[in-house]
């Protein structure tokens, strides 16, 4: 317990606060870049030439690390809460560089929908009991739900304006991010030696993980409220890969009457937040625009 508090706690603080720094400087740099289509790999070629975005690479790079910290000390249920709060450290820092108060709406908007998140993680216990391991069946599944849920959202990005369009393509980012982190679960069931290279799953995250990566700077380009993107991407991100863990990994979470109901509750006052956070982000984006601070091609 005491390692768990002197490691674990201030690792996965650091890490939240890492990854909500490394969001602000890569949702301004994406506002410097030229502007491009969803999935246009040109988009990166474009950012690393800005020095934030390359600082901020690294600050996720770094807060990655301290992930890989705090979860060898600590379980997940302690651990993703805590790395939730990147996006309150998002909205400070993001304040702090704009000279402005922060918009006290959004901060409880995202406050809200991270607690549900971080309520139904402590309630159901993800994890733990897994022995499956994805097939072939499996793969055609599993690539088949990504590829039409991320095809959906951009087919919905066509639909709506800029706000709306931050959030579908966030959307499609945490899909990406939660089907990497369950194939990288996967492949830790295999021995780490060559053979490793003979499995599918390698070369899934390593196609996977990038398309995610870039749709997350898709979706700060065209958002004017990053932290509206990176909570809506916090709290999909390990949604999905419980769901994965559930349905092909094994894994299972608390089912008794109780924690059910707690689980139901959770993931309603979650869902709750996200909406708040969505109407609020769409307020602020209006009164930017009715400012002249709102970039033309991102109306």
């Amino acid at each position: 317990m005491t390692v768990m508090f002197l490691i674990a706690v201030p690792a996965a603080i650091a890490a939240a606060a890492a990854f909500g720094s490394a969001g602000v400087l890569q949702h301004r740099a994406t506002h410097e870049a030229a502007v491009r289509k969803p999935m246009q790999p040109a988009l990166l070629a474009d950012l690393i030439r800005i020095r934030s975005f390359r600082i901020g690479v690294l600050l996720g790079a770094a807060g990655f690390a301290l992930q890989v910290v705090a979860l060898r000390f600590a379980p997940l249920i302690l651990v993703q809460p805590l790395l939730v709060t990147g996006v309150l450290f998002y909205l400070i820092l993001a304040s702090a560089m704009g000279h402005h108060s922060p918009d006290r709406a959004l901060f409880l908007a995202a406050l809200t929908a991270l607690a549900g998140l971080s309520a139904f993680l402590v309630v159901a216990r993800p994890g733990g009991g897994g022995t499956g391991s994805l097939g072939g069946v499996d793969a055609l599944g599993l690539g088949a739900g990504l590829v039409f849920a991320v095809a959906l959202c951009l087919f919905g990005t066509t639909q709506v304006r800029a706000e709306s369009r931050s959030l579908l393509l966030a959307v499609a980012t945490a899909v990406c991010y939660g089907v990497t982190a369950g194939l990288v679960r996967d492949l830790t069931t295999f021995e780490f030696s060559a053979s490793l290279f003979t499995h599918w799953q390698l070369y899934a995250v390593a196609a996977v993980g990038p398309a995610g990566f870039l749709l997350n700077q898709n979706a700060y380009q065209v958002g004017t409220v990053g932290s509206a993107a990176l909570a809506v991407i916090t709290i999909g991100d390990p949604l999905v890969s419980i769901g994965i863990g559930i349905t092909w990994l094994g894994e299972g979470i608390s089912a008794g009457a109780w924690a059910i109901a707690g689980e139901v509750i959770a993931l309603a006052v979650m869902a709750g937040g996200v909406w708040a956070l969505a109407v609020r982000a769409q307020h602020v984006a209006k009164r930017l625009q009715a400012a002249g601070e709102l970039p033309e091609e991102a109306r």
